[in-house]
């Protein structure tokens, strides 16, 4: 069985933005799974950080064909939140001090049993790391 890898908003918005030193890898690691190598999740939330995000920075035009890319992603689920995610992020919260996002996050990937949760956010990963096995995009190419 393939295993599956959660990848949080920054690795898509590494590419987004091509953030010099991050989107290398971060691409790769997207190419992988939409090669059929990783299988990849990620939030419903990603979607809305993403179109927030470039809506913020004066992107709002590439919110609908960036949002299309990411749901046309061969071997990428995007996860939508349920009542278990929320009960499960609202504990997050509460127990780790995560910030609510993060914990959405979390909670998906923990539900949906993901192997490895991928992302840049140190301070998230401390915060993870008991939880889920924790990864940047580097590690893994």
């Amino acid at each position: 069985m393939t295993a599956k890898y959660y990848l949080d908003t920054n690795i898509f918005l590494n590419v987004v933005y091509n953030e010099q030193s991050f989107v290398e890898s971060s691409l790769q690691l997207l190419r992988h799974v939409q090669e059929g190598r990783l299988v990849g999740l990620t939030s419903s939330v990603t979607e809305i950080e993403i179109a927030l995000d470039l809506a913020k920075t004066g992107n709002r035009d590439k919110v609908d064909q960036t949002l299309g890319l990411i749901e046309r992603m061969a071997n990428l689920t995007i996860c939508p939140l349920n009542s278990w995610t929320a009960k499960m992020a609202a504990k997050l919260v509460l127990d780790s001090g995560m910030m609510i996002h993060d914990a959405y996050h979390s909670a998906t990937a923990i539900e949906h049993k993901a192997d490895v949760f991928v992302t840049r956010d140190k301070q998230l990963n401390k915060k993870l790391k008991t939880q889920v096995k924790v990864s940047e995009p580097d590690a893994l190419m």
